[in-house]
Formats: structure tokens, sequence, C-alpha cells
């Protein structure tokens, strides 16, 4: 069960306070409704001025929160030894993912977040100062707007920057959490090779767990091999994704801030937030892996049954209840774990 940080957690809290809460809880059920709408990347900004802001960080942080992390905790898993220093953030909103990967990684000490949203800069600046953390009060805010003019501009910038000094300005973890999904689908492939540029490291792309998500992420993976990325994770190899009328997405579970509940008129304390994924590095992982589990394992008294996207293909295994140290294994398996070693039903 992941929470949020307490000092956010109690930062959002005093800030809903200063609002009066059938304003800030109108504004946030019309956000949620927008936010499970099927976006195109023409529609207008999800949240503009600081009301929405607000309304965002009271409804839609806490699981933005849970998704980023947990495609976090999976990119450490694969490379527990990497210790990344700088982080830019591109469409950081209120600096949820700065928040997630301060947690992550406390080796992190530069962090730069890119918003277009004057409202989403201003209260990411004011939840940051509540931070105990010297990298998070101390990040570069920058108003930044993804689109062509961007792509333009970035790349003369680079030009410069290499001939001045060999070498454009880059970080260790480049993160897009709840992002691409915003963009025209002709401006996402030049929004990603200029983050491909900027990264020395990492690069994250983190989307909603739905079906209208996942081929944005799968096709921006399929982009970065491309571009000779090789993968950390969720898929345990570096060929295109095979994934055919299905996808691919994993839960992580948060326990709901108080504010989340009053925001959602939730009783159950808990929420299951579900997200894709693709985390893309300069480097392999640290070892190989054989698959991860793709769905949630389906067990039956006499019978378990495990889809896992692995380096032989994505399969449904069947494990029967007769083979009994493979059941007792299989049954173990859960949602998002990655399988080391290659599983083969027992005949």
């Amino acid at each position: 069960m992941l929470s949020l940080p307490y000092q956010l957690e109690t930062a959002i809290e005093s800030t809903l306070q200063n609002v009066p809460a059938s304003k800030w809880k109108s504004v946030a059920k019309a956000l949620s409704e927008r936010y499970r709408t099927q976006r195109t990347g023409k529609e207008s900004a999800l949240a503009r001025g600081f009301d929405e802001a607000l309304g965002y960080a009271a409804i839609i942080l806490p699981a933005a929160y849970a998704q980023l992390s947990g495609a976090m905790t999976a990119v450490r898993e694969r490379v527990p030894g990497w210790q990344p220093v700088s982080m830019l953030d591109i469409g950081s909103g209120p600096g949820t993912a700065l928040w997630a990967a301060t947690e992550q990684w406390p080796t992190l000490q530069k962090l730069t977040a890119w918003e277009r949203e004057s409202a989403f800069i201003d209260l990411g600046r004011q939840l940051a100062r509540t931070s105990e953390k010297q990298a998070l009060t101390s990040t570069s805010w920058q108003r930044v707007v993804l689109d062509k003019k961007l792509v333009d501009g970035q790349q003369a910038i680079n030009t410069v920057e290499k001939k001045l000094a060999g070498q454009v300005e880059s970080y260790d973890l480049v993160v897009f959490g709840h992002v691409l999904n915003e963009l025209p689908e002709a401006l996402r492939k030049d929004i990603v090779a200029l983050a491909w540029q900027r990264c020395s490291g990492v690069l994250l792309i983190v989307e909603p767990g739905t079906s209208a998500a996942f081929p944005i992420v799968k096709a921006m993976r399929d982009y970065l091999l491309d571009l000779d990325a090789r993968t950390l994770a969720p898929c345990a190899h570096d060929r295109p994704c095979s994934l055919l009328n299905d996808w691919c997405h994993f839960p992580q579970r948060l326990e709901r801030p108080s504010f989340q509940r009053r925001a959602k008129e939730a009783s159950a304390g808990w929420e299951e937030s579900k997200f894709s994924y693709a985390a893309m590095a300069r480097f392999p992982a640290d070892t190989a892996i054989w698959g991860r589990l793709i769905h949630q394992p389906h067990k039956q008294k006499n019978m378990v049954s495990l889809a896992v996207s692995s380096t032989d293909g994505i399969l449904d295994l069947q494990i029967l209840k007769k083979h009994r140290e493979a059941f007792r294994q299989a049954s173990d398996y859960g949602w998002g774990e990655v399988v080391q070693s290659r599983i083969k039903p027992p005949k």
C-alpha cells in the first residue's frame, strides 16, 4: 500500500482549507469527468487557473503519484545501483513526478520542471516549499509549451550547444507523466525525440492504464527502440511490442488521502490506480529477466492461469494443481511482477 508523502498531503490539505469546500469539490468532479474521457490532443488544457489546478491536486494527483511511483519502482528494481542526480519533468503539472522521484532516488539534486500552465507552476512551487528535500525546494520551474515552436527552437539550441560545448544539456532522468496523451499525434515523436536528446540515463513514459492510452506508450516505446534505446521495463526484451487486441497495464494500490475521499465521496480508504508505462534507457538493465505478468493471475481450485510478456513472446500459461511445486510458485506471482526464469508448465 502506497501513500502520499506526508508533507505533500499536508500541503494540499492546508491549501484546500483556504477555498470553500463546495467550490473545490465541484471543480474536482468536473476535472475527473474530463480526465476519464479519451484525449485526442486537440482539447484545451485539462486544468487552467488556480482553482482547477487545486481541483487537480485534490482528485487526480494522488492517483498520478501512485502510477508514477509504481513505474519508478519497476525501474529501480531493474537497475538497483543506478543513482540519478538530475531530472527533467516534461509537462510537470504541480510537480507530481518530482515528489515521486525524490522518494525513489534520494540522490537527485537538480530538478527541472517544464510546465505550460502558470497556475500549475504556482501551485507546484507552493507545495515544494513545504518539503524538507533541498532538491524539491530548489526546483527550476520553467514555463514551456510543448509545440512545434519548441521542437524547432530546441533543435536550434542543440546545434549551438554542440558547437560551443560539444554536447547538449542532459539529465539522468527524464519523465513524461500523463503528457503524451494530451499532445497531437503528429507532435509526439518530435517531443519524445527532443526528450531523448536531453536524456543521459532513463526516459520514463507513464500514462493511465486504459485501452486508449496504451497504444501511445506502445508506439513511443517502438520509436525509442529505433533511436537505440534499451528497455528496462516492463518488457523483458528490446523488440517491438507484439501485444494485439489487448493492452498492457499494471496496478498500484494507494491509500487515499482524506481530501481525495471527500472529493470522490468515496467510503473506501484505498484505490487501485492502473497505469501503462515504458522505461527506456541509454544502458541495459543490471540483469536479464525472462518475463513479467501483464494481467492479474486467474486462480482456480485446480489451475492457475498466467499472462506473461516474455522473451518468448506473449504467453498464456496454465499450471495445474496436480503439479504441486509449479502450482505453488505460480500461485505466488502477482500482477506486474518480474518472472526471472522461464516457466515451463509440466506435461
